[in-house]
C-alpha cells in the first residue's frame, strides 16, 4: 500500500512525462480512444468524429505517444468566446492532475489571445468536473453585460460554466 508521499513522488514523475499540446495533426483514433469511453451515452462513433471536425482548437495530453486526455473547443459569438465543446481524461488516469494541466493551458492560450470568456457545459452531478472548473475561476452563475448573444442549449440535468478574461 503506498502512503501519500509515494503517491505524491509518483504524479511529480508523471507530471513531467505528461506533453500538452494544441491544434497538432492529432490522429482522430488517439481522439476517439479517450473521448468514446467517457462519452458513450451522448455519442456514436460517427456523431463524436462530426464533433472532432467542428472543433477549432483541440488540446491534447499525451504521455510516450499515448494520447490521455483532450479537449475540444471553438470559437463562439462576436464577442471573442471560447466554448469547449469535449473535456476528458481516460479513467485510468483521472485524478492525476492531467485535466487541471489541459485546463490551465487552454485558458492561458485563451487569456493570450485576448478571448473574452470560456464557456462550457457539464453534467450537474459530475461534481469532480465541477470542482475543477470553479477552481479555475468559471462560475455557475453568471451575467456579463458584455455579452448578450445566446450561448448554446442544454438540456435537463446539465450544468453551464463560464469564466470571464
Amino acid at each position: 500500500m503506498m502512503n501519500s508521499s509515494s503517491l505524491e513522488g509518483e504524479k511529480r514523475i508523471f507530471r513531467r512525462l505528461i506533453r500538452i499540446s494544441r491544434d497538432r495533426d492529432y490522429p482522430l483514433n488517439h481522439l476517439e480512444t479517450v473521448l468514446l469511453p467517457l462519452f458513450q451515452k451522448d455519442y456514436t462513433e460517427d456523431s463524436l468524429r462530426v464533433t472532432i471536425e467542428s472543433a477549432n482548437h483541440i488540446w491534447c495530453a499525451y504521455e510516450n505517444g499515448q494520447c490521455l486526455g483532450c479537449v475540444l473547443a471553438t470559437d463562439i459569438g462576436s464577442h471573442g468566446g471560447v466554448y469547449v465543446i469535449l473535456f476528458g481524461v481516460c479513467e485510468s488516469v483521472q485524478g492525476l492532475g492531467i485535466g487541471t494541466r489541459m485546463l490551465k493551458k487552454m485558458i492561458k492560450w485563451c487569456r493570450k489571445r485576448r478571448r473574452s470568456f470560456i464557456f462550457l457545459l457539464t453534467e450537474d452531478y459530475n461534481e469532480r468536473a465541477i470542482r475543477l472548473y470553479e477552481k479555475a475561476g468559471f462560475e455557475k452563475h453568471f451575467h456579463s453585460t458584455m455579452y448578450d448573444e445566446p450561448l448554446p442549449e442544454h438540456g435537463q440535468g446539465v450544468l453551464p460554466l463560464m469564466l470571464l478574461l
